[in-house]
């Protein structure tokens, strides 16, 4: 006599009561990931001049709010009732000096605006410097005490051309040069292209989907059969993103941000949803991979569009962007590899690896979806 079905019952609840404890973590983690691209950030555009510095500074109203004690919702008129504070406040955060000794800064009228649907507060200030300044100094003390994790994009216009730098809460400061070497252009957006993979939850959880079948695919036919597959597929994502972000860089094809981030979102649900429905099918298919890839790159772009691009080293910067893309593309899917393949071989991959993972992972882009579709 076979076993009863309740001394089936334990074993083949299991894997159901996985399933559902993935999908609960999902949701533990969604409010986490959800503000994946919502990092504070400033502007500064400076121009140099015989006497010093020409500076444009451009802040979120919010964090201006909150450096000088304000109302979190403290709109223009508010923060023109203190525009006194706020001019000092830039001014006074934000300095220039060199190797002659420090500048003075003269700020100028606060002026509002928008920028991406959301109210910012703009101050023109001229820096004096002493004569005989060679090399000048920027640095910007000001938000980093609020958002740890801000960071401030610093374009700088001189007669060699332009370069542009982003400080961080660790690397306030920055020496300007008279021109930016093609070594520095290189190194700086080979790693601004790395941070911006490996920061961006939505390009990670999308190459996860894309790979996530993997050990399946190794367990039935093979190590090498599977890396043969992922290496395509990985492959036609780069070439469907690179060429994308070269069309939107040199202007030829450009897009609205809100339906690129909202069309990133979906591609990350759609994929993620086909490996909840069809778990034992082969990995995506590399059209899939590289139409999508199209939608990534429009993504990547939008960054490359706030660092901006040297002056005469356009083709160089890019191509260095790209390639940081690309290494820690691979360094992510060889990562997540290994544990994949030997999860493979244990009892309940399919559910709650596959299955499980994606589902948290298609809640994750759920989320992203309704937030840039309707602009939350």
């Amino acid at each position: 006599m076979g076993p009863t079905n309740e001394q089936r019952t334990p074993s083949a609840r299991k894997p159901v009561r996985l399933l559902a404890g993935s999908a609960f973590a999902a949701l533990l983690v969604v409010p986490a990931l959800a503000d994946a691209h919502m990092g504070s950030s400033k502007t500064i555009d400076a121009r140099l001049v015989e006497t010093g510095a020409r500076v444009q500074v451009r802040v979120d109203a919010l964090d201006a709010a909150l450096a000088l004690g304000l109302p979190m919702d403290a709109g223009a008129d508010e923060l023109a009732r203190h525009e006194p504070l706020v001019r000092s406040w830039l001014a006074g955060g934000i300095g220039l000096s060199g190797d002659a000794g420090p500048c003075t800064a003269s700020p100028g009228q606060v002026a509002y605006a928008t920028k991406n649907g959301e109210p910012t507060v703009v101050v023109a200030i001229d820096y004096a410097c002493p004569p005989h300044t060679s090399t000048l100094v920027l640095r910007d003390d000001t938000v980093f005490a609020d958002d740890p994790a801000h960071e401030t994009i610093v374009a700088i216009a001189g007669p060699a051309g332009s370069e542009t730098h982003v400080l961080r809460d660790g690397s306030r400061g920055l020496t300007i040069a008279a021109a930016p070497r093609w070594t520095d252009t290189a190194r700086s957006m080979l790693r601004e292209g790395a941070v911006h993979l490996v920061t961006g939850w939505d390009h990670l959880l999308f190459l996860l989907s894309l790979v996530l079948s993997a050990g399946l695919l190794a367990h039935r036919l093979g190590l090498g059969r599977a890396l043969r597959d992922v290496a395509v597929v990985v492959t036609a994502f780069t070439i469907g993103h690179s060429l994308s972000l070269a069309l939107a860089t040199f202007g030829i094809v450009t897009l609205p941000s809100q339906l690129v981030e909202t069309a990133i979102a979906a591609s990350i649900v759609l994929v993620a949803a086909l490996n909840v429905t069809r778990p034992e099918a082969r990995l995506a298919r590399p059209w899939i991979a590289g139409a999508f890839g199209l939608v990534h790159g429009f993504g990547f772009s939008s960054v490359l569009a706030e660092l901006g691009l040297p002056m005469g080293q356009r083709a160089l910067a890019l191509a260095a962007f790209n390639v940081g893309i690309e290494l820690a593309q691979l360094v992510f899917v060889a990562l997540v590899m290994l544990p994949l393949v030997w999860a493979a071989g244990h009892r309940g991959y399919t559910r709650v690896v596959v299955q499980g993972g994606s589902l948290a992972i298609a809640i994750c882009g759920c989320v992203w979806l309704v937030e840039r579709g309707f602009g939350l």
